[in-house]
């Protein structure tokens, strides 16, 4: 199936998490032109490695360096993305699970940085990317979200409430972007294979909130997490990815304000 995306430019956030990378690939695999950022060079290099695995050629894609907790980052970011690349048809948002906390210790200091981080990165990258999506008029808006965002676990308050706020947000964006053949959909994952290295250099980009990759689990989550779901395993990156290309896609024209649950069936309550 043709997914019509050949020569579309593409913006992935933080692709240096695992189930980015892979919703990066699954783009170029479509024959989407790729703009990635990542906190420093030692990430960066990690994601031209897993491209290259795939298979990627490195002209198909556009590196930059970018924190995204700074706004002058966001705007050099976009700035270069449409030096480079000229547009932006598809912009992938990835937000990351936090520090383990619980609710009756959090204070202001605790959750301010948490909406910087995973809400007010989000919507402030994505303004800045919309006048380009409406001169192009057609654009794709995906958030990758993990569980969190629809379940409060043990020690995951601080995650929720600065996810939580995301559905709300982008539910209303979809609705007024709709006239302007802009497509806003949220990916909520759970349950995600990842590579213990990763998880190694989390934190040496400068965003100290993260705790793993992006909500990907690995070690002794991992028996709990396949008993718990009734296929009994967790998701490869590539399968992330892969409904990441779908979304994006001229296929999924009428597909917006939707929150897609891939858990692999955990999820039980019949509406979401």
């Amino acid at each position: 199936m043709n997914l019509g995306l050949q020569d579309t430019v593409a913006l992935v956030v933080d692709s240096h998490l695992g189930i980015a990378t892979a919703a990066a690939a699954s783009l170029a695999n479509e024959g989407a032109i790729l703009s990635l950022t990542a906190p420093d060079s030692y990430h960066m290099r990690h994601v031209e490695i897993e491209l290259a695995r795939s298979n990627i050629p490195q002209d198909r894609f556009r590196a930059v360096i970018a924190d995204l907790n700074r706004t002058r980052d966001i705007h050099r970011l976009v700035r270069e993305t449409l030096h480079r690349q000229n547009d932006i048809g598809v912009l992938v948002n990835t937000v990351q699970e936090l520090e383990p906390s619980d609710a009756l210790d959090l204070e202001e200091e605790n959750i301010e940085p948490a909406l910087a981080r995973n809400f007010f990165s989000a919507v402030q990258l994505t303004r800045e990317v919309l006048p380009h999506m409406k001169r192009l008029g057609i654009g794709r808006i995906i958030n990758l979200i993990p569980y969190s965002a629809i379940e409060v676990s043990s020690g995951g308050t601080l995650s929720s409430l600065s996810l939580a706020p995301l559905l709300a947000y982008f539910k209303g964006l979809a609705f007024e972007l709709a006239p302007n053949n802009i497509t806003v959909n949220n990916i909520i994952y759970f349950g995600v294979e990842t590579d213990d290295s990763e998880d190694d250099h989390a934190d040496s980009g400068g965003n100290g909130d993260a705790s793993s990759d992006s909500g990907e689990e690995t070690g002794a989550d991992r028996n709990h997490h396949e008993d718990d779901s009734p296929m009994h395993r967790m998701a490869q990156p590539c399968e992330i990815g892969d409904v990441v290309a779908m979304v994006a896609s001229s296929r999924a024209s009428y597909l917006t304000g939707a929150n897609i649950i891939l858990d692999g069936g955990r999820h039980r309550q019949y509406y979401a």
